[in-house]
């Protein structure tokens, strides 16, 4: 699906799009797409669990869900740094414009 995504924003900023672009995951990418959206859209991760014996459970995933997690959560980290708060006590906003 990223590939297309991908093919889309390309036209559309070609076109003139210029807004600043969320990406909502669910936690549960792999680190190599993270590294491909890195500097097109801003991630906004969800962690859901910890426990490995719930995620077939509740996501219908392998038992590997809290290991993606942790991973993508991490690249997420490192790829933005940590959390800024602005003047009004707030998390600053970190949404950027396109530029792929």
């Amino acid at each position: 699906m990223v590939p297309q995504i991908l093919e889309a924003l390309s036209i559309a900023i070609g076109k003139g799009l210029n807004i600043p672009l969320a990406y909502n995951s669910g936690g549960y990418d792999s680190v190599e797409i993270l590294q491909i959206l890195d500097g097109i859209v801003n991630i906004v991760p969800d962690m859901k669990y910890s426990n490995a014996k719930t995620d077939g459970k509740l996501s219908g995933v392998e038992k590997n869900y809290p290991q993606v997690n942790k991973a993508a959560i991490r690249k997420m980290y490192n790829q933005i740094g940590d959390l800024k708060i602005n003047s009004y006590g707030r998390a600053a906003h970190t949404l950027f414009h396109p530029t792929y």
